[in-house]
């Protein structure tokens, strides 16, 4: 017999276009935040747009939010998605600190 507690709710047919419309803006809010926080780091956008970066960054993880709650994930897969917005939001930081040390390096 299946384990009762492996068995998830089935999405409902009016829950299919949330789901598709918060998924979309993952990538649009995910995008807006790697991409602005980029062009801070390079110089094309004032420093003082970088809370916008991670207003998007924000964002991304509310739409997640909203796309696991209406698909109703389990447990290990909520985490899974909270672990991966935390490396999403982490990742740049680290791009970027590894090209200015190697910068630093081979420049000095």
């Amino acid at each position: 017999m299946i384990d009762p507690s492996l068995i998830r709710p089935e999405i409902a047919l009016d829950d299919f276009l949330p789901i598709f419309v918060s998924s979309a803006l993952v990538l649009v809010f995910g995008g807006l935040y790697v991409g602005i926080y980029t062009a801070v780091k390079v110089s094309m956008l004032k420093k003082w747009t970088m809370p916008f970066a991670y207003m998007f960054w924000l964002l991304t993880a509310y739409c997640l939010y909203i796309m696991g709650s209406l698909m109703h994930v389990g447990d290990f897969t909520a985490k899974a998605l909270v672990i991966a917005m935390i490396g999403y939001l982490l990742l740049p930081h680290a791009v970027y600190y590894m090209q200015d040390q190697v910068h630093e390096e081979n420049e000095h």
